[in-house]
């Protein structure tokens, strides 16, 4: 589907189409008979009438996944039956003509350089994109238009397209390619029956020649020029890599199988046809060879077209092989001419020489002709040479990633004058310089060589580089090529000692999957291509030892590979007396999504320890001592401030506080509700807590209650051994080591981590004055309710405490609106560098409707349509599907503990589900192209509700992360 946008005389957009809503649509692109003349590029619309763009002037036409646009002036509009139709030209041609150079006159001077001048000069506002042609421009160019000037240096050898770039509703950029030849190298091919439906050949003999004499400029002679250069003295041979043998003091260069063909009979043999061609601004008579060769090519050979209906397009331009076994039509040929329906896909394309207009009465330039005038007739930048005489050596497709195959024959190796196929090069790229590795099969068998790319540019160059043989014609293979795949029945004799007497020595076996080291007597009865091969072995059992060999005990002690039942591998340790125990053991049950292993003794790792999942340990040894510096479990710090693997679950502070948070006293209050938050707690419940923790101690962890009995911040308030004999702190500590709380008992971390183990085991009673089990407690809603809840089943007091519920409230009021910082620094971005933004969060126009929309997110790309998308922040995942809104396709949203959501849309593919934890840098999914959009990209967004009801709900996602 492509897009179409339609343009005022301002040259900005009035309104965008999708081409589907056409009733027609038919872009024309042509490359010239002549090269004089730029490429003919027209465009036919009709589509229902539509009020807005009648009086429009320019429309623009995109088909590609690029972002420019072919721009079409609006030359014929009529309004008939409802219908709204036009016809249109590419504006470059016709706007190009109005801008006029004054006087530039380049010597010498690269492409690149004299265009740029030359729009400078004429002051108009196009720029130079691409420019390939490496050649020099000596010319004048005196008050002539921007046009005129293309033309004149498109008769140099270079070809030009035209396209802009619209950002908005505006003309950005309007864009000059130089090419030396519009196209490339394809390796299409087109077989008749196949990916072509029809092909009409058209041959055109008019005025074939076979020899050409080539004159060159004239020589000074004081007040004018005397006589022409030509190439006499220069000589060319096939065998030095030249397309044709010229001796010297021959003014002409010939084909001597075009005159069998197509020359003057006579006298029983065919004389060349020859005419004479003159280039009057060449001095050099090598180079004047060159360039008579060059057009000797072109007209030594029948003229040749094909019109062709293709199943999907090709590009104008592009070189393509077409083949038609039945009639010997076998030609490398170009695209010149694509003609595409944009409204139901279909594409015509004809390849060939172009046989329109006057290029069908071709004619070559008389003696005193200019070189100019000879491109009149012809297309000289057409190099579509009939192969079907020849045997099929033509670049050929292999595979999707574009590599080539080349069939070689001996003249092209350098090794014959026979044109018979001497060896196949296989290439990565689709042509040699484009190539790196190449594997060539000849009589000497197949061999691998490598170069840097672009090192080699012929075929001589790779038949001439340094090759390593990987297998040769008699079946000899050079094992060190192989890299993976599947080996049955190999047998490796004396690979690691042999014995001493008796014919028996050690081998090493693979066959069906089994592997074998063993001590072995000699016998013929092995069959190791069957799978019951083991039970013809004489010897030792299958896989015993591996190590060093001792003569006397004919024993190997050292490492064993065993295939122990219920384990996939298992390597143990020999005691040197026939038994053994596992250091290393994979279980049968491991599979490729639950790999598992188990490793048995005490180890010790000398760097980093980096741990992508839970960690379970009894103990953790750290330099000789039981303790842990710095461990990290799924790429979170594990410290005194939580988040590890106790029994009071992972309710870890991130040890962030909101800069309104200042006071010590406000900053201890601040842990309690944030651990509460992340533990689940509702805002309302976490300030109960807050309340409670007031009316006991202040939260101070060490504060003395009178008596002994310290007040353990909001915990375990006022406890006492069942004796009474020991302070409530001793207490305390024994059932912090019952729940597994390891931390320093006088932290708010350990005593929150034990009021999570011990209130849901045996401390709450649920009194029936406030019936709620300790999971519906957190989840309370009303701050009186909660606050109550709390003093009358965790605290059972004589009295009771209402002015804790006015405590709680006035530390909800405090914290209720303050974000809970992300722990490690904030929010990352959710994808890898290079990000570049594409679209920013406001409003803008719809690039899928076209009209204004706000859009609330930043759309993010990389350059990766398949990068991975990661959690921008820690968080539980509380949306994974395409079911929450059509335009957002594959979508995530992670809720975060400060009370914001991210978004993620479009993803390719989803990582994670409902109710997960992720972690900030976790990978969740891939970026993708799900849902309405116009290319792959991520669609990133911050909430501060679950479903926003309203666009004031959305955060710029620039006010967390720095892009």
């Amino acid at each position: 589907m492509s897009n179409i946008l339609f343009l005022d005389k301002m040259q900005q957009v009035i309104k965008s189409y999708d081409s589907d809503e056409f009733i027609e649509c038919v872009q024309t692109k042509e490359i010239t008979t002549n090269a004089s003349e730029l490429m003919n590029d027209t465009l036919s619309v009709s589509l229902p009438f539509d009020e807005t763009i009648k009086d429009a002037s320019y429309i623009a036409v995109n088909d590609t996944k690029e972002q420019e646009f072919s721009l079409y002036r609006i030359l014929t509009a009529k309004d008939e039956d409802n219908l709204l139709s036009s016809e249109a030209i590419n504006f470059a041609v016709d706007e190009l003509d109005n801008f006029i150079i004054k006087d530039i006159r380049p010597k010498n001077r690269s492409f690149s350089y004299v265009i740029n001048q030359l729009l400078s000069d004429s002051g108009c506002d196009w720029v130079l994109g691409i420019c390939e042609p490496i050649k020099t421009v000596s010319s004048t160019f005196y008050y002539t238009s921007m046009r005129e000037a293309l033309k004149a240096l498109q008769e140099l050898g270079a070809e030009f397209t035209f396209s802009i770039e619209i950002t908005g509703n505006k003309i950005t950029k309007k864009i000059i390619n130089c090419y030396n030849q519009i196209g490339k190298i394809t390796n299409k091919r087109f077989e008749y029956g196949e990916e072509v439906l029809k092909i009409v050949h058209q041959q055109d003999r008019t005025n074939i020649v076979t020899a050409l004499i080539g004159r060159g400029k004239g020589e000074e002679v004081g007040d004018g020029y005397g006589r022409r250069i030509e190439f006499s003295d220069v000589e060319w041979r096939k065998s030095n890599g030249k397309p044709l043998d010229k001796p010297k003091g021959q003014n002409w260069i010939e084909y001597p199988e075009m005159t069998k063909e197509y020359g003057i009979p006579s006298n029983g043999k065919m004389l060349p046809r020859k005419t004479v061609v003159v280039f009057d601004d060449v001095e050099d008579a090598s180079e004047l060879l060159q360039k008579t060769y060059d057009q000797l090519a072109y007209y030594c050979r029948p003229l040749v077209q094909f019109s062709t209906e293709i199943l999907g397009s090709d590009s104008i331009g592009n070189t393509v092989s077409i083949h038609r076994g039945d009639r010997n039509y076998h030609y490398q040929t170009r695209v010149f001419k694509v003609v595409t329906d944009h409204v139901n896909g279909r594409v015509q394309a004809s390849l060939g020489d172009n046989l329109s207009g006057n290029s069908i009465n071709r004619q070559l330039s008389q003696v005193q002709s200019n070189i100019s005038n000879l491109d009149n007739n012809k297309m000289t930048w057409y190099d579509s040479t009939e192969i079907g005489k020849y045997q099929d050596d033509i670049m050929r497709g292999a595979g999707a990633n574009g590599g080539s195959i080349y069939m070689v024959n001996g003249i092209e190796a350098g090794v014959s004058q026979s044109r018979e196929t001497y060896e196949q090069v296989f290439m990565d790229g689709p042509k040699i310089q484009d190539s790196q590795y190449f594997m060539i099969q000849n009589n000497a068998g197949i061999s691998f060589k490598q170069c840097k790319k672009g090192q080699w540019t012929t075929i001589q160059d790779v038949h001439n580089g340094k090759s390593t043989t990987a297998w040769t014609l008699d079946g000899t293979f050079n094992a060190a090529f192989i890299s993976a795949g599947i080996l049955s029945g190999v047998l490796i004799q004396g690979a690691v000692v042999k014995s001493i007497g008796n014919n028996s020595f050690f081998q090493s076996v693979l066959s069906h999957g089994a592997f074998s080291i063993e001590q072995y007597k000699e016998t013929n009865n092995v069959d190791y291509t069957k799978p019951d091969w083991q039970k013809y072995i004489h010897g030792g059992k299958v896989g015993e030892f591996i190590g060093t060999y001792d003569g006397n005990t004919r024993k190997a002690n050292g490492s064993a590979l065993i295939n122990y039942p219920g384990y996939i591998l298992s390597i143990n340790q020999d005691n040197g007396k026939g038994s053994s125990t596992p250091v290393f053991q994979i279980p049968s049950n491991s599979t490729f999504d639950n790999p598992m292993y188990k490793l048995f003794g005490k180890g010790t790792i000398y760097d980093d320890l980096e741990i992508k999942g839970n960690l379970t340990a009894n103990s953790l040894k750290v330099n000789g001592r039981l303790e842990t510096k710095e461990l990290y479990v799924n790429g979170v710090k594990i410290d005194t401030n939580g988040g590890g693997n106790t029994g009071g679950g992972d309710t870890g502070w991130n040890g962030q506080y909101p800069p309104e948070v200042t006071s010590d006293r406000d900053k201890r209050y601040w842990q309690i509700w944030a651990m509460a938050i992340g533990a689940g707690f509702s805002k309302q419940a976490a300030a109960a807590l807050l309340g409670n923790a007031q009316g006991e101690s202040d939260a101070n962890p060490t504060a003395d209650e009178g008596g002994g009995r310290p007040g353990f911040g909001y915990g375990v308030w006022q406890w006492t051994d069942s004796s009474g004999a020991s302070s409530g702190r001793v207490y305390m500590i024994n059932l912090m080591t019952r729940a597994g709380v390891t931390d320093n008992p006088d932290t708010i971390t350990a005593q929150f981590k034990l009021l999570m183990w011990h209130a849901p085991n045996g401390q709450w009673i649920a009194k029936s004055s406030y019936p709620y089990s300790w999971t519906q407690f957190m989840t309370l809603t009303d701050i009186n309710t909660a606050t109550q809840a709390f003093v009358a089943n965790f605290e059972r007091p004589l009295n009771g405490h209402p002015e804790r519920s006015t405590w709680a409230q006035e530390w909800y009021n405090k914290f209720v609106n303050l974000r809970i910082p992300s722990g490690g620094g904030g929010y990352i971005a959710p994808i890898s560098s290079p990000i570049t933004v594409t679209s920013e969060m406001g409003w803008r126009t719809s690039p899928i409707t076209g009209a204004q929309e706000f859009h609330n997110a930043m759309d993010l790309v990389n350059g990766n349509p398949t990068t991975p998308i990661l959690a921008s922040g820690d968080g539980q995942v509380v949306q994974a599907g395409s079911n929450y809104y059509d335009w957002y396709g594959n979508y995530t949203v992670i809720k975060h503990a400060d009370g914001l959501y991210t978004g993620y849309a479009h993803q390719s593919r989803i990582d994670v589900s409902v109710g997960q934890n992720v972690k900030k840098g976790q990978q969740i999914g891939l970026m993708g192209a799900t849902g309405p959009v116009t290319g792959p990209h991520l669609h990133f967004q911050f909430m501060d509700q679950y479903w926003p009801s309203s666009s004031a709900h959305f955060k710029n996602p620039r006010d967390y992360i720095n892009f």
